[in-house]
């Protein structure tokens, strides 16, 4: 599995309801139409920090491919007339040059707690 996960921040124009309004009801969709290769799309919103402090980011996004060939195909459609517009969406609720993206390799550990 390959993951890209990115920390996005919202415009400054807008309050975190209508960021997360749009995320979920505009560009969620469109990016699940435009990915035929993603097998998972996870946003974790952020509330606040354990301290309160402000955490400088509004959204932890991943998304989920099988393999590099997936993680490639995904990539290539950004340059299609739907990427374009994923693009476009981007502009009008994130602060684009603000988001941070990366590949990531995920370890997890699971207890049983008995």
């Amino acid at each position: 599995m390959i993951k890209l996960v990115m920390m996005v921040r919202r415009r400054r124009d807008l309050t975190h309801e209508q960021f997360r309004d749009h995320y979920e009801r505009v560009h969620a969709p469109l990016a699940q139409s435009l990915f035929t290769s993603l097998r998972g799309y996870v946003r974790n919103y952020a509330e606040k920090t354990v301290t309160g402090a402000e955490t400088g980011f509004d959204v932890i996004t991943e998304l989920w491919f099988d393999d590099e060939q997936g993680w490639k195909d995904a990539a290539a459609a950004m340059d299609t007339p739907g990427g374009k517009a994923l693009q476009a969406d981007e502009e009008s609720f994130m602060d684009r040059p603000a988001t941070v993206a990366m590949l990531v390799q995920e370890h997890s550990s699971h207890f049983s707690r008995g």
